[in-house]
């Protein structure tokens, strides 16, 4: 931002502006990360339960793979 060539009550309005847009800003941004924390959670649970639900997977290729004796 280059500088302010305005009168001392236009800076003061500039700056009262820019404050109110980072305010406006500040507040979207924190709701969006909320959001994104509910859809986190929300995934991470259904994670879970689909783990839960699955039946245990053993490794069997392993022991297919080594050698008799």
């Amino acid at each position: 931002m280059n500088g302010f060539r305005g009168t001392d009550e236009q800076l003061d309005r500039e700056i009262e502006a820019v404050e109110r847009m980072a305010r406006i800003r500040l507040r979207r941004a924190s709701a969006d990360l909320q959001e994104l924390d509910r859809d986190l959670r929300v995934l991470r649970k259904e994670r879970a339960r689909r783990r839960a639900e699955a039946p245990e997977m053993v490794d069997t290729g392993a022991a297919a793979e080594a050698p008799s004796a």
